[in-house]
């Protein structure tokens, strides 16, 4: 598998560390051991361990390194119409995500989970549900003092803020959608004072992970990012740009690959459409529809079987779609 990803700082340790009933802290060692299975491709579980939902497609930014913020990219054409997932539709979603075993649920893909107004309600459900692991990925623009409170009450386990820079130069890169450049230090200031009334709370969770996205123009700030934020959260995640303007599959030297993700996640779309992992390539791959199927039928269903077969084969480089995604991964 190739590496895409790297993170610094056990979360997970410290995730036991903060939980406080023993049963807590043994539903959520059994929830990492059906992972770790999942992931190192040892077990396929009748049931997703992880789901993504994409609770709406809408994002106040539109970053150059992704989608919403590339018009000549193909996968642009889906985020020019706001989609949102009905509301009840989400909670009957948590609902079956406990019955059939989930573990760990996201409310987030391609999107700004803290625009949407439900966001803290969906998580207060997942949290009553005990569904084990809840999280968000946020670019903390809008994080206000208000949304801050909500979210430290929510019952939210873990979350990540986008931020890739070090300065306001490489900041530019991430827009906002009247294309003017964010503030970098608002959205530095607005973290910093996340996990400053978080420590005054004395509040454990929501676990905090800032994330990078090497770039040409800032992968040299790489170093200063984890020097200042190293003793503030509780990991650091660096990634590799993915790049999403080259739509042509590349022969890919490699006849060994396989990718975990279609072993242990659904990722649901705004539009309902159920995709076999979180990154933008595999939106071309569907495996079904939550208005047309349940969660179970699509994890049973034979389309996806097979294509697990594929990954777990280590032949993932006769799908197009996949071998598209590891050729453009930098």
């Amino acid at each position: 598998m190739t590496e895409k990803t790297s993170v610094l700082g056990d979360i997970h340790s410290k995730t036991v560390d903060g939980l406080g009933a023993k049963s807590e802290v043994e539903q959520y060692l059994a929830y990492r051991k059906e992972f770790e299975l999942a992931s190192n491709f040892e077990k396929v579980h009748n049931y997703p361990i992880h789901v993504d939902i994409e609770i709406d497609n809408f994002c106040n930014f539109a970053c150059t390194f992704c989608p919403i913020g590339q018009p000549e990219n193909k996968f642009h054409e889906q985020y020019k119409t706001i989609k949102k997932i009905d509301k009840n539709k989400i909670f009957e979603l948590l609902d079956e995500c406990k019955k059939i075993g989930v573990k760990s649920v996201q409310f987030s893909l391609v999107n700004e989970p803290l625009a949407n107004k439900n966001i803290f309600e969906y998580i207060n459900y997942a949290s009553r549900l005990n569904i084990v692991d809840i999280s968000i990925v946020s670019n903390a623009y809008l994080l206000s003092e208000k949304n801050i409170n909500s979210l430290l009450n929510s019952g939210l386990k873990k979350i990540q803020f986008s931020l890739d820079s070090f300065s306001p130069e490489t900041y530019k890169e991430r827009r906002l959608k009247n294309l003017k450049p964010a503030n970098y230090q608002k959205t530095v200031n607005n973290i910093l004072n996340f996990l400053k009334i978080k420590n005054e709370q004395k509040k454990i969770f929501p676990l905090v992970r800032v994330s990078f996205i090497e770039l040409d123009d800032n992968k040299h700030e790489k170093n200063n990012f984890f020097k200042f934020w190293n003793d503030k959260v509780d990991a650091i995640h660096f990634q590799k740009l993915i790049d999403y303007t080259n739509n042509e599959a590349k022969k890919y030297e490699s006849k060994t690959y396989k990718c975990n993700m279609p072993i242990f996640r659904l990722s649901i779309k705004a539009d309902g459409n159920v995709k076999p992992c979180c990154v933008t390539y595999g939106e071309e791959i569907n495996l079904g529809n939550i208005y047309n199927q349940s969660l179970n039928e699509i994890w049973q269903s034979k389309f996806l079987k097979d294509f697990q077969k594929l990954h777990l084969e280590s032949r993932a480089n006769e799908n197009s779609v996949c071998l598209n995604c590891i050729n453009n991964t930098a």
